[in-house]
C-alpha cells in the first residue's frame, strides 16, 4: 500500500449542487384550527361560505327527503286489517315523488359544496408544516369523495324515478 503522501489529492466538491443558502421559513404563527375555521374560510371570499352553506342545506334536504319518504310514502297501518280509501294509494304516490325531489336537491346541494371546495375554496397555502399539508390533502380526498357518492346516489334517484310506483295492498 502506497504511504499517504502518494495519494492524488480529492477532487473538488461540485460547484452546481445548490446548497440551500438560508433555513426554511418558519411556519405560520396562526393555528391550524384558526386557519380552517368557519370564520376564516368565510373571510376568504364568498365561496367558502356558499360551499358550506350549499352542504349544510343538501344535508337537511336529505334528511327531510327521508323523513317524507318514511311518513307519507308508508302504508298506514290499518289498511292491513280493513279495507284502505282510494287516497291512500295516492297519497304514498305523492310521499314517494317529494321525496325524490328533496333528494334530488339535497345531493345536488351536496355535490355543489363539495365541487366548490375543491375548485375554490381549498387552495393549498404556502409555508406549511408535513401535518398541515396531510390535513389539506385528507380534506381534499374527503370532498372528492363526497363529489363521486353524490353523483352516483344521483343517478340511483334517477334510476328508481324510472321505476313503476309501488301499489298499497287493497
Amino acid at each position: 500500500m502506497a504511504p499517504p503522501s502518494d495519494l492524488p489529492p480529492p477532487p473538488p466538491p461540485a460547484a452546481s449542487y445548490p446548497y440551500p443558502t438560508a433555513p426554511a421559513p418558519a411556519p405560520p404563527s396562526v393555528p391550524l384550527s384558526e386557519r380552517w375555521s368557519a370564520e376564516a374560510l368565510a373571510a376568504k371570499g364568498p365561496w367558502a361560505l356558499l360551499a358550506m352553506v350549499s352542504q349544510g342545506i343538501g344535508l337537511l334536504l336529505l334528511f327531510v327527503g327521508t323523513l317524507v319518504i318514511v311518513v307519507a310514502g308508508s302504508t298506514p297501518a290499518d289498511c292491513f286489517t280493513s279495507t284502505c280509501g282510494t287516497s291512500v294509494g295516492q297519497n304514498v304516490a305523492y310521499g314517494i315523488e317529494t321525496a325524490r325531489l328533496l333528494w334530488t336537491i339535497g345531493l345536488f346541494g351536496l355535490a355543489a359544496g363539495a365541487g366548490l371546495r375543491l375548485q375554490v375554496v381549498n387552495v393549498h397555502p404556502t409555508g406549511t408544516t408535513p401535518e398541515e399539508t396531510r390535513l389539506f390533502l385528507a380534506r381534499r380526498r374527503g370532498e372528492f369523495i363526497l363529489l363521486i357518492v353524490s353523483i352516483l346516489l344521483l343517478f340511483l334517484v334517477l334510476v328508481w324515478s324510472a321505476a313503476p310506483l309501488p301499489t298499497p295492498p287493497v
